[in-house]
């Protein structure tokens, strides 16, 4: 995934970090694919590991086998 590190700007309207929901302030990390917005690189980053983990192990649909008797 690819990100913009934004420095001394002002949102348009208040926005939360995608992450950790802590209210963002004048510096910011936005994801260039998705348009989300994260306080720090720490919950970007934190956050990419959890979806890259997800993506590794889709959920099973419901009423699914799992091959197990």
């Amino acid at each position: 995934m690819r990100c913009v590190i934004v420095n001394r700007a002002k949102l348009k309207a208040q926005a939360f970090c995608a992450h950790c929901s802590q209210p963002i302030a004048d510096s910011y990390i936005r994801e260039i694919g998705s348009r989300l917005i994260y306080c720090d690189f720490h919950c970007y980053s934190v956050a990419l590991e959890n979806s890259v983990l997800t993506r590794a192990y889709p959920p099973l649909a419901l009423g699914a086998r799992t091959g197990r008797s």
